[in-house]
């Protein structure tokens, strides 16, 4: 029995490259994006074919005096701030409240880990409200959460575990670790790949998927075939091969999409950290230096601005120039230097973060259950539909590989697990890891 990929984008590349053998049908680019947090993470206990990929990130050193900080109430803090700073930013009430949660919090804590046990952790809100409190949540993590990755009461607890967590003690995919080492190894990793047109629809026979029809013909598939992408697409592409209900569900967990301006900087103006994250309102909630991490090149004195997007949202149907010039407005008002739109390169990365709208979690349980049935198991963010980084994904990736049978455990261990007890002591200080 063969292994095929499907998919394009780096979660298709991670998959290929990490299953020994595979074949890779890429239905799209598969830029690596090393300004993206995403493609950062935690490398230890990689197992398996991808040991040796997971070794490459990390062969660099990360960027020498990398600066994070955030951007609140019109002023730029430096990350990690003082404590002395949280009675700034939080009102005199507001910061009574917030500091006895914190005690309460801590006290918990520290009494879990000697009768063991853990909370249980659902959304991106449980998982500052249970260490911080709802005063610091409402005044810090409530708005970055809901511009970077939407409505906090829905966003899966894995995107607040993933973006404020300190990592365990090991080697870690950060700032300048190695981007362009680790995706020349998957490349060479993923050496059988077959592009293919657009996807007409996907065959099924014996109750076991069997083909990919394109434009370029039908490719056979004998085996296990590995999705990685957008779920909404398999429902067409299905068609009556699955049941309504099952049809109804793909097409009910969407995406949120991402785009990426990049700006030169004109005239005078404050010095920014290497990364900067917006906490006030602004379509962006990010900006960064590209030249720090990628290298100067044509990069030099760029700026670049991340904005992720809902379906629907009017910013993302604009034409790149009017998408430049919304943004360097945006900017100039939160005070933030000048940018050129003149200059601007738009990447847009459409269906790179999952969105949770309802109950996605049993309709995605629903999926996998009726996916596997036919021979195909789900990968990569938006197959998934949770926040993972690269790590995350060779891991699962590796274990489908070995027991495809047992996805749910594998997802539920893997990547949102409800009970985690070893980033219970997370400093809000920090604030944020990537």
């Amino acid at each position: 029995m063969s292994r095929t990929i499907l998919g394009g984008g780096p979660s298709a590349l991670r998959a290929a490259a990490a299953l020994e053998g595979a074949r890779w049908l890429s239905s799209g680019p598969d830029r690596l994006h090393p300004e993206l947090p995403e493609d950062r993470g935690l490398i230890e206990d990689v197992p398996g074919a991808a040991e040796a990929l997971a070794a490459a990130y990390g062969a660099a050193p990360p960027v020498d005096g990398w600066t994070v900080g955030i951007h609140l109430d019109g002023e730029i803090l430096t990350l990690p701030f003082h404590r002395r700073e949280l009675l700034r930013l939080l009102p005199p009430l507001i910061a009574r409240d917030a500091f006895a949660g914190w005690v309460r919090t801590r006290g918990r804590i520290r009494a879990q880990k000697l009768i063991g046990g853990g909370f249980e952790e659902r959304c991106y809100q449980d998982w500052p409200v249970q260490r911080f409190g709802v005063a610091a949540y409402e005044r810090l993590y409530a708005r970055y959460g809901a511009a970077r990755f939407g409505d906090p009461e829905q966003v899966n607890v894995s995107a607040a575990r993933l973006h404020h967590a300190l990592p365990s003690v090991g080697r870690f995919v950060a700032p300048g670790a190695g981007p362009a080492a680790g995706w020349q190894a998957l490349r060479a990793a993923a050496s059988d790949r077959q592009d293919i047109d657009e996807i007409d629809h996907i065959e099924v026979r014996d109750g076991k998927v069997s083909a990919i029809a394109a434009a370029g013909g039908a490719v056979p598939v004998d085996g296990e075939l590995f999705y990685a992408g957008p779920l909404p697409p398999l429902a067409d592409w299905l068609g009556d091969a699955i049941p309504p209900d099952l049809a109804w569900d793909l097409r009910g967990l969407t995406t949120r999409h991402r785009a990426l301006v990049a700006m030169l900087r004109v005239g005078a103006g404050a010095e920014l950290p290497d990364e900067l994250h917006v906490l006030d309102g602004a379509p962006f909630f990010r900006v960064s230096r590209p030249e720090r991490l990628l290298g100067a090149g044509d990069l030099k004195g760029m700026l670049l601005f991340h904005l992720a997007f809902d379906v629907g949202d009017p910013l993302w149907a604009l034409d790149d120039g009017a998408l430049a010039d919304a943004v360097a407005e945006a900017a100039r008002a939160l005070g933030l230097p000048d940018v050129d739109p003149a200059t601007a390169r738009v990447d847009r990365l459409p269906d790179h973060d999952p969105s949770w709208v309802g109950p996605w979690h049993p309709r995605h349980v629903r999926i996998t259950d009726g996916l596997q049935a036919l021979g195909v198991h789900l990968v990569g963010r938006a197959a998934t539909h949770r926040f993972i980084d690269a790590a995350q994904e060779l891991r699962l990736v590796d274990a489908l590989g070995r027991n495809p049978a047992d996805a749910h455990e594998h997802q539920r261990t893997l990547l949102d697990p409800p009970v985690k007890l070893d980033d219970q002591d997370i400093s809000i200080t920090r604030f944020l890891e990537r």
